[in-house]
């Protein structure tokens, strides 16, 4: 166990799953109360859709990703505000939206492109150091921005109409909470991949909620539900040969099946 932390690549890997594994969790807590498991995986959609497009103009990747599922996101909040369509069916429409432009723009790219496969399938043992540190600052802003916004999420959350009542600008929470879970999405993909990142935001929240009976409680055991599968998981990928995303999010799977065992009340 400690020969491998002798080489950079895993300490590199090791640094960011543990950032990832603490922040996206706790993100995945308003996620999950929320109901808004399906506006990740729509916003999984765009950033593709986006990364094709990066392919496509020959534009940097990471910059052009993220943009585009911002973008996608502020349109998403928009309709919800303009129009009395249900949530789940608006973000069904951006993401079907997404995935036609995705296709189409793939069948513009000529010739092969490892940079859609990285992120369709995340390779974490190949961040550089640069990756990283971008990271590590991406992550403490995400957690200092949900402690900021904590109270008026929490409201929102709970209960909308009391909210406005109290002065709560639900539409301002709404966008800042929705554009912070779209970069963290987007920056999610280069490690575990566009298939697996919703199932990470999710896993340790919904575990976290079968083991407390409070909120503060879940936000806790989800955040070290999250690290803990996150470490444990990349160190399972290296004993057993496996891919790394794969292993981190079947490491959270487990311990989302157990928590169901030994469910409270």
């Amino acid at each position: 166990m400690i020969d491998i932390l002798e080489y950079p690549f895993f300490q590199r890997a090791l640094l960011a799953a543990a950032l990832l594994g603490v922040s996206l969790p706790l993100i995945g807590v308003f996620v999950v109360t929320r109901r808004l498991s399906f506006f990740s995986e729509a916003v999984a959609h765009s950033a593709f859709t986006g990364l094709a497009l990066s392919a496509l103009l020959m534009t940097p990747a990471m910059p052009t990703v993220m943009g585009f599922a911002v973008l996608v996101t502020l349109a998403i909040v928009f309709t919800l505000h303009r129009t009395e369509i249900p949530t789940d069916t608006v973000i069904g429409v951006y993401l079907a939206l997404c995935a036609g432009a995705g296709i189409l723009l793939l069948g513009m790219l000529q010739g092969y492109q490892p940079g859609l496969f990285q992120f369709l399938f995340g390779d974490i043992l190949a961040l550089a150091w640069e990756d990283v540190w971008l990271l590590t600052g991406v992550c403490l802003g995400s957690v200092l921005a949900v402690l900021a916004l904590w109270n008026a999420l929490l409201r929102v959350s709970v209960h909308r109409e009391m909210a406005m009542a109290m002065g709560t600008s639900a539409a301002r929470v709404d966008t800042l909470f929705l554009v912070l879970l779209a970069v963290m999405v987007t920056l999610s993909l280069k490690l575990i991949g566009i298939v697996l990142v919703t199932a990470m935001l999710l896993l340790p929240a919904a575990a976290a909620r079968n083991l407390t009976c409070s909120f503060r409680g879940m936000a806790a055991a989800a955040c070290a539900i999250g690290g803990l599968s996150s470490v444990v998981g990349l160190y399972a990928s290296y004993w057993f040969g496996a891919a790394s995303g794969a292993a981190i999010v079947l490491t959270a799977a487990a311990v989302f099946l157990l928590s169901v065992v030994f469910r409270r009340g």
